[in-house]
C-alpha cells in the first residue's frame, strides 16, 4: 500500500550533485519555472486515476509525459542542428563565392569541406563559417529554450581534480587525433610552410583554440546538454557527443569531437563549471596545432613519440583524478522513466533530427568512400 501511495516528482527526485551548488540550484529553479512544452515535469501518484461518470480514467503517467517532452525537445534541437548545418554548408559556400567575385583566390571542396587559396582568405572564411555554424544555433537554443546564463554558462571555477582531468583528457584526445590524422597533418604543414603568410595561419590558430572552443562548447554543452539533461545525465552526454560526431567534418575530427563530447559533458556535470569544457577543448586544439610544427615542420620529434608522450601523460592525469574522486565518479542521474534505447528511438524520430542525421550520415559516407 505504501508503494502504491508513493508520490513521484521527477524534478525533486533528480540528483543535483555537481561540485557547484550554485549551478545545482539554478538548474533546479529553471526546470521548475520554465513552462515550455519541452520541459519534463511530473508530480503525482503514478497509480492515480480520476472518475468521470463512474468510469475510471487514467491520468497521464511519467513515461508518457517524458516521451512527449523529449519529442518536443528533439524538435527544438533538430531545428538548431539543421540551422547550423545549412549555415556551414551554404554559408561557407556563399562566403567563398563572394570572395571569388571580389577577385580573392580561394576555393571550397564541398565533400571534404576543405578550403584552398590565399591563406588570409582561407583563415577569414573559416573564421566566419565557424561563427555562423556555432553562434547562430546556440543563440537560437538560448532564446527558444529560455536558458538563463547560470544554466547555460555556469561560471563556477570547480574543483582542482576536474581541472587536472580536463587537461589529462585533452592530452589523450590530442594523442589519438595525432595518430588518426597523419595525412591531414602532412597536408596542413605543406599548406602552412609553403605559403608566405604564416601570420594568417597563426591568427587562425589562436582563433581556433580560443574563440572556436568557446563557441563550440556554448552550443554543445551550454545549450544542448542542459536541455537533454532532464532526461538523464548519461543520455545527455551521449547525445551531445553523437551530435558533434555527426556534424560535417573530416573523419579524424569526428573521432576527436566524439571523445571531447564524452569527456566535456561528464566534467560539466561533475564540476558544474563551463570553464572545464572550454579548457579541455582549448588544450586539445593547441596540442593538435603544436604537432604540425613539432612533427611535420621542424621534425623535432617523431609522430609516434609525440602521440605516446601525450597519451602517457594524459593517462597519468586521468588515473590521478579517478584516485582522488573514486567515491564520486559516477554521474548522479543514470536512469529516468524511459529506457536509454527508447529515448534514442524517440529523438531519432523527430521531424527535424531525422533529416539532419540523414544528411550528416550521407556526407560522412561520401568522405569515406569518394
Amino acid at each position: 500500500m505504501a508503494e502504491q501511495n508513493k508520490k513521484l516528482d521527477v524534478i525533486a527526485d533528480f540528483s543535483y550533485s555537481s561540485e557547484n551548488e550554485a549551478y545545482n540550484q539554478a538548474y533546479r529553479q529553471w526546470r521548475r519555472t520554465n513552462k515550455a512544452p519541452y520541459m519534463y515535469r511530473y508530480s503525482g501518484n503514478p497509480n492515480e486515476v480520476t472518475y468521470v461518470d463512474g468510469n475510471a480514467v487514467s491520468m497521464p503517467d511519467a513515461p508518457q509525459t517524458e516521451s512527449k517532452a523529449l519529442m518536443h525537445c528533439a524538435t527544438l534541437l533538430g531545428m538548431a542542428l539543421l540551422t547550423g548545418m545549412l549555415l556551414e554548408l551554404a554559408g561557407g559556400a556563399s562566403i567563398v563565392g563572394i570572395m571569388r567575385l571580389l577577385g580573392i583566390r580561394i576555393r571550397l571542396d564541398f565533400l571534404s569541406l576543405s578550403m584552398r587559396g590565399s591563406q588570409w582568405a582561407v583563415a577569414a572564411a573559416r573564421a566566419l563559417t565557424c561563427i555562423l555554424k556555432y553562434a547562430v544555433p546556440a543563440a537560437l537554443l538560448m532564446r527558444l529554450g529560455r536558458l538563463p546564463r547560470h544554466v547555460s554558462v555556469p561560471v563556477g571555477i570547480g574543483g582542482l581534480p576536474e581541472t587536472i582531468a580536463a587537461v589529462g583528457a585533452a592530452m589523450c584526445i590530442a594523442g589519438v587525433y595525432s595518430l588518426t590524422a597523419q595525412e591531414a597533418g602532412v597536408l596542413t604543414a605543406q599548406e602552412i610552410f609553403d605559403g608566405n603568410n604564416r601570420e594568417a595561419v597563426l591568427s587562425y590558430g589562436l582563433f581556433d583554440a580560443l574563440f572556436v572552443s568557446l563557441l563550440a562548447e556554448l552550443l554543445l554543452r551550454g545549450t544542448m546538454l542542459p536541455l537533454l539533461r532532464q532526461f538523464g545525465d548519461s543520455f545527455a552526454v551521449a547525445m551531445t557527443a553523437t551530435a558533434a560526431f555527426l556534424m560535417p567534418n573530416m573523419l579524424p575530427d569526428r573521432i576527436a569531437e566524439l571523445l571531447i563530447g564524452l569527456c566535456s559533458g561528464y566534467l560539466l556535470l561533475r564540476s558544474g563549471s563551463f570553464a572545464k569544457c572550454v579548457l579541455l577543448r582549448t588544450v586539445c586544439t593547441v596540442l593538435c596545432h603544436a604537432r604540425i610544427i613539432l612533427v611535420y615542420a621542424n621534425g623535432t620529434i617523431p609522430l609516434w613519440q609525440y602521440a605516446m608522450l601525450l597519451l602517457t601523460s594524459g593517462t597519468l592525469l586521468a588515473v590521478f583524478y579517478v584516485h582522488i574522486r573514486k567515491e564520486h565518479i559516477r554521474l548522479g542521474n543514470r536512469d529516468t522513466q524511459l529506457s536509454e534505447g527508447r529515448k534514442f528511438f524517440i529523438i531519432s524520430q523527430s521531424v527535424t533530427v531525422l533529416p539532419w542525421a540523414g544528411v550528416s550520415v550521407l556526407l560522412m559516407l561520401f568522405q569515406l568512400f569518394f
